[in-house]
């Protein structure tokens, strides 16, 4: 299942250069601006978690080394959470300012949002259960199961926004 994703995503061209200054709107409205760097960064974000995730299987799990899988589900958990708030606020809110207008198309951007938070509240539970330095044989047998279950929503989720969402942020 991860595999999918990892294949996924690395089917696609590199991340452009994050270092490029973003387009902004220096008109004086208030609220969140266009930035030319968010995809790229949100896809790099992606790929990055992606990573981790399969580590946490590969090099943890499967390994029985749980202290070492406690230290990378906070890794996850961090960097996860910050992609979220990233997307929320950078991508979200941007899309709902310039999707104002248009109540048809505002409310399933609203709803795509609280299915992401559902996901995102999903995969923190997740990552605190798992973040002990040694698992009870049957917390270790529950893993596998949420761990796929993560696994698949986060690539559902993932191939929805790159495929279908992202093509939505313009200036």
């Amino acid at each position: 299942m991860i595999t999918a994703i990892y294949n996924f995503l690395n089917g696609r061209s590199p991340a452009a250069n994050l270092s490029t200054p973003i387009t902004t709107n220096f008109s004086g409205n208030k609220g969140i601006h266009y930035d030319s760097c968010l995809i790229p960064e949100l896809e790099n974000d992606h790929a990055r978690l992606v990573n981790l995730f399969g580590e946490i299987w590969s090099d943890c799990f499967l390994k029985k080394d749980y202290k070492k899988m406690a230290a990378k589900l906070d890794s996850f958990k961090y960097e996860f959470q910050s992609h979220i708030l990233k997307e929320n606020v950078k991508f979200y809110v941007y899309l709902e300012q310039n999707l104002a207008d248009d109540a048809h198309s505002l409310d399933i951007i609203k709803e795509f949002r609280r299915d992401m938070n559902g996901i995102a509240n999903a995969v923190i539970k997740f990552c605190r259960k798992y973040n002990e330095p040694k698992l009870s044989a049957e917390l270790a047998a529950e893993f596998e199961e949420d761990y796929n279950n993560i696994g698949s929503a986060l690539t559902k989720r993932v191939t929805l926004e790159e495929r279908d969402l992202y093509i939505l942020y313009s200036k």
